[in-house]
Parts: structure tokens; sequence; C-alpha cells
């Protein structure tokens, strides 16, 4: 290779491009900043790296001109070219539905790829493999080619990219008819932007996509990364080997690749789009193109689109591909406060904030809102519209934002729900063109509306009760709720605590019809909240929760929002027995919360709309062909009976280890377990409650103890928030604590009397050598047999997927013992979720046929 083609500098090279390509293209700038190396692995330029093109939201081979200009590049530079795709579980709302129709789209990018010669990597980061890929591959060239996307990760992520002082990068505009670059300027209304742009559109919008003249040559050198065997990749199973949100369901409807895309497009031109000027407001007319998607990750062609929508005279509808998604892709491409409220009008920002203080007829909660249970019925099917199938029409998305506005306090309060709502169950979600959606709704690319009114000011209302006189909700709503599956899957949940009721809330809210059975009167588990004479309550299961899980941390806003949980600022140390307990470091690492009015409040926060049978313990489960029955014993006024209840799709079970291989059987056992050890990792805890005339004088409010022979825990109940005589206890003057014994001396006090542990813990704790131990007025133990996970059993030997799941029959087992989270609570949920990610993986993947076509939908 010419020594001469290194040294080319990236103007020279962008000005040798055609036209149509040039216009298209720039050069990103960054500068230097410590914490990133330069320094490039043991492949050097020297030898024939790669010019290497990333894809990320032009995920196809025609009419792709970031494709066209990376080819151009690499034969000017004699290189090879090396295409690239990375797929990242740690960007915001990265979930089953993003990944798997991305995924999906893989399969058709890797056959195009292949047809014309180019090496196309795919690489994507699993729970076993975090490789920093796209870093590491960029230390081994000096040329990466990527589309120019103004949105979230890619955009700060290519920014951060350019920080590499050796590399050189070129954006390419691939999702616009008019390149953003040309626009010159963020318009803030339409019809300015149409205006300056109607010369552009007239020279580019009939003009069919040049074929490429030149052809690169394929690199086929190592890589820096474990690419995926694309072609026997299956998009479900893969991404169970991700740490993302599976609580977000793929969509079986739209299909992620070229070939669904531009066949549902072609419905659209057959039977649709001569009726878009008339019906295209109504979300039942059966006329939208539901291209959005498709456009947001590049998988289709927008002067493809845009070409043949003209041909046939579509004016309405290309003002809305035209003009109000490239008005929106214009503003984000120079406007990098898009997200932010500062983004919005001065006036837009002044009104809200005049009116921040006018009263609201409700604030609902993140997780109200996510799950559609707002008071408002038409408000509720657009939510269970993206919810479940990962769309809203585009008529409907104002309203639907317009109403979270007057349900936050603040515009940035709405603003910060709407770009999540969106975002994380949306296909098209961090597209621009959303962001245009969302901000119009706050008053962005719109005017004053006078007279003002209450909470919106003078930013243009649109309720939904003038919208239901211009819609069918009956027949909207029966839409929405169209079946995930086909037909409505239905599903048995043994046992219910917070691992089960979540799973079965999740399942529930896409459709699937769920019956929970557990052997207690209430819910909850381990969870466990008791209610004494004097009217206080106290927990003697586990007594707080920690959380750390940044994928779920918005599940933890919400439940503190609705006060299902409540932040226990305790103090709360270690104490290994030899220094003085007030002198005991803490070791809150994570915070520390207790449920509003006692620790069994989330599960039954989960179990709110689930259909319970209580009382009744399930012994076995019968299997009939492929459908199961469960047998069980049930308390009645005249006695125990013995029923078996079914048919059931499914079965998941939610019981610890020993109790689970008595519902399954030991053949069934034998085949999920990891080893006979399983059914010993979880050990056994006497729980003491006590209650002292007075507060006991000590300056903390819970203790670890580290080492001890006989204690695990004592806690401060009545330091709890929440709690009936909080701070008081005993008639005001009083208190509880609860005492936990260490898993090793329950095992070998299992069987005594509660009288006989009463007084060994008792005198174990008068023994601490604690100064001021009050009066004991009230004691009373419980014995756990399966408490908690044995701290002996390393998160390791435990399910990478934190739950097991028999695919061939469809069973399933989940809890806080399968997973590896450090703290058991949240180590539950997030097992719950994961399982039902995995029921709704299976089912969707089923209808939808990931790896076939189907005939898409045009409703």
């Amino acid at each position: 290779m010419p020594e001469s083609a290194l040294k080319i500098e990236p103007s020279v090279l962008l000005a040798s491009l055609p036209e149509h390509l040039r216009e298209r293209a720039r050069i990103v700038d960054g500068a230097p900043r410590s914490g990133w190396s330069d320094t490039r692995s043991s492949l050097d330029v020297a030898d024939r790296s790669p010019v290497v093109y990333w894809t990320h939201h032009a995920l196809r081979v025609d009419e792709n001109p970031a494709l066209d200009v990376a080819q151009g590049i690499a034969v000017s530079l004699q290189r090879p070219l090396l295409v690239y795709q990375g797929l990242a579980s740690s960007y915001r709302f990265a979930s089953d539905r993003h990944h798997v129709f991305q995924l999906q789209g893989a399969k058709d990018l890797a056959r195009a790829y292949q047809a014309i010669g180019i090496r196309y990597a795919l690489f994507v980061e699993t729970r076993e493999n975090g490789t920093a890929a796209l870093l590491e591959l960029c230390k081994q060239t000096d040329w990466l080619i990527t589309e120019d996307f103004p949105g979230e990760p890619t955009d700060r992520w290519l920014q951060r990219l350019t920080h590499l002082k050796h590399l050189n990068v070129l954006a390419v505009d691939t999702a616009c008819v008019v390149p953003m670059q040309l626009v010159g300027k963020a318009y803030d209304r339409a019809f300015a932007f149409r205006d300056a742009t109607s010369k552009l559109y007239r020279e580019r919008i009939d003009k069919q996509w040049p074929d490429v003249s030149v052809s690169a040559v394929a690199y086929r050198g190592r890589l820096p990364f474990t690419e995926v065997d694309v072609a026997a990749m299956e998009p479900m199973e893969l991404v169970a080997k991700c740490d993302i949100d599976a609580t977000v369901a793929p969509v079986g409807d739209t299909l992620g690749g070229s070939r669904a895309g531009y066949a549902r497009w072609q419905g659209f031109l057959e039977k649709g789009i001569r009726k878009y000027a008339a019906r295209r407001n109504d979300p039942c007319g059966g006329v939208s193109s539901r291209m959005s998607a498709y456009l947001h990750y590049g998988m289709v062609s927008p002067m493809r689109l845009a070409r043949e929508a003209n041909a046939l005279g579509a004016e309405k509808y290309l003002d809305e591909l035209l003009i109000w998604r490239e008005l929106a892709y214009g503003y984000c491409f120079y406007r990098k406060d898009y997200d932010a409220f500062s983004t919005l009008p001065t006036w837009a920002q002044e009104t809200l904030r005049q009116h921040s203080r006018d009263p609201r007829e409700a604030i609902y909660s993140w997780e109200t809102l996510a799950r559609g249970k707002t008071s408002d019925a038409l408000w509720n099917a657009c939510q269970r519209s993206l919810l479940k199938h990962g769309e809203l029409h585009n008529n409907v998305r104002m309203t639907w934002g317009k109403a979270v506005a007057i349900w936050t306090q603040t515009g940035e309060e709405a603003l910060g729900l709407l770009i999540d709502l969106n975002h994380r169950f949306a296909l098209d979600g961090r597209d621009p063109a959303s962001y245009g959606g969302i901000l119009w709704c706050l008053g962005q690319f719109d005017r004053p509306f006078s007279p003002e009114q209450p909470v919106l000011g003078t930013v243009r209302g649109r309720s939904t009760k003038e919208h239901l006189q211009r819609l069918d909700l009956q027949q909207f709503e029966t839409h929405v709720d169209r079946s995930v599956s086909k037909p409505p899957r239905r599903v048995a949940v043994v046992g219910a605590g917070v691992a089960g009721t979540l799973c079965a809330r999740t399942l529930a809210d896409y459709g699937c019809d769920v019956t929970v059975f557990d052997k207690s009167r209430g819910v909850g588990g381990r969870m466990a909240t008791r209610r004494l004479a004097d009217g206080q309550v106290v927990d003697h299961g586990p007594a707080f929760m920690q959380w750390n899980s940044a994928k779920f941390r918005h599940w933890l806003k919400s439940w503190e929002a609705d006060e299902v949980v409540k932040r226990w600022d305790a103090k709360v140390v270690r104490w290994d027995g030899q220094s003085e307990l007030v002198q005991a470091p803490s070791t809150r690492d994570a915070g520390v919360f207790v449920g509003g009015r006692g620790m069994s409040d989330l599960a039954k926060h989960f179990a709110q709309d689930a259909s319970l049978v209580l009382q009744t313990q399930v012994q076995s489960l019968r299997q009939n062909g492929r459908e199961w029955y469960v047998q069980c014993e049930r308390e009645s006024p005249s006695g125990k009976t013995h029923e078996e209840l079914g048919p059931y799709d499914a079965v998941v079970i939610n019981v610890p280890p020993v109790q689970c291989k008595g519902i399954l059987g030991a053949t069934r056992w034998e085949k999920f377990a990891l080893g006979e050890e399983v059914e010993n990792w979880m050990e056994p805890v006497w729980a003491m409650v006590i209650g002292f005339q007075e507060r006991w004088q000590i300056p903390v409010d819970g203790v670890f103890f580290d080492g001890h022979e006989v204690l695990d825990w004592m806690g401060r109940e009545t330091s709890k928030p929440g709690r009936l005589g909080d701070g008081g206890g005993l008639q005001g003057k009083g208190e509880y604590w609860v005492v936990h014994s260490r898993g090793s001396w329950a095992r070998e006090h299992l069987e005594c009397s509660t009288e006989e542990v009463t007084q060994k813990l008792l005198a174990t704790l008068k023994g601490l050598g604690c100064a001021g131990m009050p009066e004991v007025s009230f004691v009373q133990v419980h014995r756990w047999r399966y408490a908690r996970v044995d701290r002996n059993v390393s998160r390791v030997q435990r399910s990478a997927e934190q739950f097991w799941w028999d695919k061939s029959v469809r069973l399933g087992v989940c809890g806080d013992w399968l997973s590896s989270s450090p703290y058991g609570i949240q180590g539950a949920i997030e097992s719950g979720a994961a399982m039902a990610g995995c029921l709704l993986r299976d089912w969707i993947g089923q209808e939808s046929g990931t790896g076939s076509m189907r005939t898409p939908l045009l409703f």
C-alpha cells in the first residue's frame, strides 16, 4: 500500500466524493480528553487495517449513503472494508423489545452484505461478554465512517470516540431526503422549515439513488471481539443472555429487518396511502403506514419511500414524512439540548413554570402511567398500545402527551416522563421524530394560545375528553387489547412472593390469563408483616431491602412516589463483638428501604390486579399433552379438600428449593437442578419480636453481627417510617425490636420448642453487654424454615439468567435463590421479571416467527 495513502487529509477525501454523498458527510471533530487512550493494538495501519463502517441507524444495504461513503473511502485508501454493528446492554432503555427488533434486522443485514461481498460483523454484549468492542476496534483503525444520527445514545458515543486522537471520523446523513447540514439551522416552526426547504426537496425527491460505482475489498483479518454467527443466531435466545429489561417484551406483529419493512410499505402503498389524506387522523381507520420503527433504525430508505409516495401524489403523507419528520431531525442536529427543558421556547418554559402550582386533577407515578392504570380510559388505551405493541398512532400520541403534562407538577417532570414512556416502549423511541412529537406537546414547534388555561398556561390544550368526540373508544380499545399471542396464554404461578407476583403481573399486563396460588392467607411469602395486639406493625421476615439495580431504578423511584416503599434513614452498623457498638462502621452501600406500612406491601402492590387462589397448597403437577393441571389441597369451612385445577399453558414455581422439588417431583427436579446441594441453598432463621417498656438507649437502629454464634441481626422496628406508634410503640413509651438468629444456629435448634428458643435468644441478647437494655414486656418467636439464601452459596453457582425454564414443556422456576443479586429482595424482583420476560419471548417468538417472514398487519 502506498505510504502516501496514509497521509490523505479527511477534507481531501471528503471533497473527492460524488456530490450526492459529499452533501451528506461531515468530519466529526473532538478534543483529546484524559482517560482515553489513542494507542493502537498490535494490528497497525501499515498492516492493512480496515476502514470501519459502524452501522446503527442505517441497518440496510440499499440506498445507504454511509455505506457508499465507506466504500469510496476504502477504495481511495486502498484498504479493506469492515461493517460493524454492536448491541450494548448498558444504554438507557435497553430492553428485549429493542434488542430483538435489531437482531431480527441483523438477519437481513448479514444476508445482504454477504450478497455484495462485504464483511459484516455483529457484536452483542451479554452477561458473559462485556468487551468494549467498538473502542477496541477503533484502536485498530484510523478511519471510522458512521451514520449521522442526532439521538441518544449513539450521538454521545460518537463524540466520545472522537477523543481518540488518531481516529478520523466521518458522519453521514442516512435518514433525511434533504441532508440535515443543508438545512443550516434548527427551525422551530413547520411553515418556516417548509418554505426554506421546498427547493431542496424538489431537486431530490424524484431522483433515483445512484448505484455504487466502486467496490471495496472485504476485510478478512482478526477482530478484537467474538462476533455473532448471525446465520445460526436465534434472536430470542441471544437476548436471553443480555442484562437488559426483559419486562418490555418484543413486538410480535412488527418484525425487524428490511424485508419486513418493505413488505409493510408495499401493503400501505396498495391499501392505505390513497385513503391517508382523508382518514389519517383516525387510529381505527386502518390507513397508517406504521413505518416509524423501520425508519428509526434505517431498515428502509427514506429516499425510496418519499420517491414512491410522491409518484402517487400523496401530499399529506409526504408532509408528515418530510416536513414534520425532517424538521425534528434538523432541530435535534443543531440543538444539542434537544432532550432538555431548556430547549423549549422561552414563552413555553415561562408559562409552564408560572402554572406549576396550579391544582392538578391527579399526580400519577411512573408505574401507574407505564401500566396504563390512570382514571382516563382513552389515555390508558394509548399507553397499552405502547406497552403491548410498541407503537401509538401519531394523532392520539399528541393527546397522550398533553395529558402527561397535566398529571405532573412541573414541565421538567412532564418532559422526563414523556421521554421515558415513549423511548422505553415505542419501537421508534429515541428517534428525533419522537422528540419532535414530545416537544410539541409542551409548546415546541407551536405558538402560544389564549386565553390561558390551568396547568398548561398558553401551551395548546388537547384533552382526552375532546378527543373522544371524534374517536370510537370501544373500537380503539379492541384493537389495542388484541393479544400478543393467539389465543391468550393461561399461566399458573405457584407462590405469591415478590418474584411470583411480579412475574404474574407482568404477564397479565401483556394479556395473559394468570392465576397465582399460595398456601397462606395473604401474599408476600417471607416478606412478612405482623400486626400486634396494640396496633403496632413489625416485620418479622426481611427487615428491609437494599437496591443497586440501575436497570430497574425507575421502579424504586415510582414505588417511593406511591409510598409502596419508604426510605429508612436508619443507622445500620456491623459489630464484631469486640469493639464498642457505637464505633462500628456503617455498611450501607445502597439505599435502605422498607414497605410503606410493612414489608409485605410490595408483594401486595404487585398482586393488586391478580387472580389469587389463597389458602391452597399446590402439591404436584400433572401434564396432559401440552396442558398443565395443578393438584392442590384447599382449606374450606368444612375442612381440607383436594382439587385439580386447570388447564394451563405454562406453570411458574416461586417457592424455596425443597418445596419446589416436592411439587416438581424427583424426575423433573433432576432436569433442573445443578446438583443435590441445591436443596440446601436456603437456610433457616429463628425470628424474635421483642417489646421493651422503654426506649433502648443505644445510638443505632440496626446491627449486623459479624461472627456471632447465635445472632445475625437485630433492628429497631419502631424507627421505621410509616409504622403505627412511629418512634413509640408500647403506649408511646416503649418500642419493638426484631432479632434474627444465624442460619447455622437455627439449623441446630430447628426442632426446639418456641419456649426454649425464646429463652436462649433472650439470654444471648442480655449477654451482649449493651448498656441499659430495658425491661422486656413482650416476646414472640417465629421459625422460618427457608428464610434466605445461605451466604456460603456463591452467586456464581446460581442461574446466570436468574431463573430455570424448560421450553419443551413450558415449566419455569424463579426466586431469590436463583438470582445473582447481592440483595435478596432485589434478587427476587429481578428473577420474577426475568422469568416473565422468558415466557413472553417464547410465546411472542412462536407467534411472530422470528426467523421467517409473515404477512404484515396494516391496522
